[in-house]
């Protein structure tokens, strides 16, 4: 239950510095210019963009399974009554783990 919990906390904790770290990245190349139209804030477009990652990789990965014919099963089921998709979870965990090794220095 103790190493459930942690999991939970570890996932979270990760997605928040994803988040984080992207914001960071897009916060360097944003121009310094008053905005005469309203632009969304680093946080958002970070969300955004973690969600548009996760969507290319889940696509390329249901490409990828259907091609190779690999059987996986329909639905992993977690603690806590959760139940995720394995292409999609692992397309999640892609996704917040990818700033992390992003190599490309904004600074």
């Amino acid at each position: 239950m103790a190493g459930i919990l942690i999991g939970i906390f570890i996932l979270a904790a990760l997605s928040v510095l994803s988040v984080h770290r992207r914001a960071a990245n897009l916060s360097v190349r944003q121009e310094s210019d008053l905005p005469v139209v309203p632009q969304p804030s680093p946080i958002s477009r970070a969300v955004r963009d973690l969600v548009a990652t996760a969507g290319g990789i889940y696509v390329s990965l249901v490409l990828l399974v259907s091609f190779l014919q690999i059987e996986l099963p329909a639905r992993l089921h977690l603690p806590f009554g959760f139940q995720v998709e394995p292409l999609a979870g692992i397309a999640l965990l892609v996704a917040i783990i990818y700033p992390f090794f992003d190599r490309q220095d904004y600074r």
